[in-house]
């Protein structure tokens, strides 16, 4: 095979800025991937305040352990309350920081194209954090939860990988 080499340095440069090169897809930019992973932070939130008020009332046991959680009152940090108050108050917490992740993830990707490798530790340290979510929701709460963080783990590991390596 004969490679042919121009003398022409204008030929050089216009092979440089031919098309010829592979574009880069969507989903292959790290700004693409923090945003999917805050949309399906944005669906992760939806799917735990589907739950609302994450109790069951199908079982006769179910119903009577919410009333007892509901009766039971007794003081926590010097205030009056009830298991109740603790479970759903802590449900709703979980779904503020979800959203706050969300919200938080979507503008940190405006900050990956300035400060790519600082981004990309923020990221992989959420990452991170999804991987033990994920594991929690698998051990202790339900599948499609556990998958769909599962998911935002490995996508924000990606842009991780790719921010790191700038």
């Amino acid at each position: 095979m004969t490679k042919i080499i121009s003398d022409n340095p204008s030929s050089l440069t216009s092979e440089k800025n031919s098309n010829t090169k592979r574009k880069s897809g969507f989903f292959s930019s790290p700004v693409a991937l923090i945003r999917v992973s805050s949309i399906l932070i944005v669906l992760e939130t939806a799917g735990h305040m589907t739950g609302y008020p994450w109790t069951s009332s199908h079982v006769l046991e179910e119903i009577q352990l919410v009333h007892s959680m509901k009766a039971v009152d007794f003081i926590f940090f010097g205030e009056r309350s009830s298991y109740w108050n603790l479970y759903s108050g802590w449900g709703l917490f979980i779904a503020i920081l979800l959203l706050t992740l969300a919200i938080s993830l979507w503008f940190l990707s405006n900050l990956a194209r300035l400060a790519p490798r600082q981004v990309g530790v923020i990221t992989g340290m959420i990452s991170m954090s999804l991987l033990a979510c994920a594991y929690f929701s698998f051990r202790f709460f339900y599948l499609p939860s556990s998958l769909l963080l599962s998911a935002t783990f490995v996508i924000l590991l990606a842009a991780t990988v790719r921010l790191r390596c700038r």
